[in-house]
């Protein structure tokens, strides 16, 4: 029998991809904020009862961390309140939670990374607290659940897709633009090839439930991604000429050690690799 999958944040840049892919595979309800407000409870409980899932992606989340820092109420009530009632209409249904979070929650911890699940997290950010705030609440309410704390996703415009700013894509666009790009040396992050995300998710399905740091391994510096991305474009010798170093005073190192996802058979190709790799896809390079 085909399992039934509801998703929401279904017209983000992560839904829209896994619904292209797994449309034909599973039975997918997806839904967006218009097709379903998750901070309306009755709401949410009366869609779930009616759909009936096996699982339940929640990807909805106001993610903008000047809107979130300037709206904590509404934001609050989004990313925290809405995730709760997502959780309890999973429990009341028997449906199974992947749970959307992000390295953010480690934004203002001092010490670098990569982190591992076992490290305290210190969110200086509204976006990063909610997540870690709506964590603790739905590990309170259900057992069988998923956290995957996301890297940042890269991909490429596609079609019926939507497209995120993103670390290929904006260069592209500023290569495109004819724009001098200003990035940081010592700004380090995961960066994590969307549709490699994707692949993996019928192996998440069969993991032990718990909290995951989910994505590619990357030792390269944001600006060291950005020459790495037009060194592959055929621009090295334009490199002075288009991209500045442009470092904050602090260091920023917000990376994820993904062992724990990796002994369970979930890997991902290193940053740089999978960045050659989407261009190649996308028929750049």
């Amino acid at each position: 029998m085909t399992k039934k999958i509801l998703i929401t944040g279904a017209k983000g840049f992560f839904g829209t991809r896994f619904i292209n892919r797994y449309q034909g595979e599973f039975e997918i309800l997806g839904l967006d904020a218009e097709q379903l407000d998750i901070t309306d409870n009755d709401n949410v409980i009366k869609t779930f009862a009616q759909f009936k899932p096996d699982y339940v992606i929640h990807a909805a989340a106001i993610a903008v961390t000047d809107f979130c820092n300037q709206h904590p109420d509404i934001a609050h009530k989004v990313n925290v309140q809405g995730a709760i009632n997502v959780a309890q209409a999973c429990k009341a249904n028997g449906a199974k939670l992947v749970f959307i979070s992000t390295e953010q929650v480690f934004n203002g911890n001092v010490e670098p990374g990569p982190y591992n699940e076992n490290d305290q997290p210190v969110p200086d950010t509204v976006y990063g607290q909610n997540k870690l705030e709506a964590e603790h609440e739905l590990r309170s309410i259900l057992d069988e659940m998923w956290i995957l704390r996301f890297t940042w996703l890269f991909g490429l415009p596609e079609r019926n897709t939507t497209i995120n700013p993103n670390v290929v894509w904006n260069t592209l666009q500023a290569l495109i633009s004819g724009s001098v790009m200003k990035e940081r040396s010592n700004e380090f992050r995961g960066l994590t090839y969307v549709h490699e995300l994707i692949e993996q998710f019928p192996t998440i399905f069969t993991i032990p439930y718990g909290t995951y740091h989910t994505g590619a391994h990357n030792p390269a510096s944001r600006y060291e991604i950005a020459q790495h991305i037009l060194t592959e474009l055929g621009q090295e010798q334009r490199l002075a000429e288009i991209l500045q170093v442009s470092d904050a005073p602090k260091t920023r190192d917000v990376r994820l050690n993904t062992s724990k996802l990796a002994e369970q058979g979930v890997t991902f190709t290193e940053s740089k690799m999978a960045i050659s790799k989407c261009l190649k896809e996308f028929h750049f390079i």
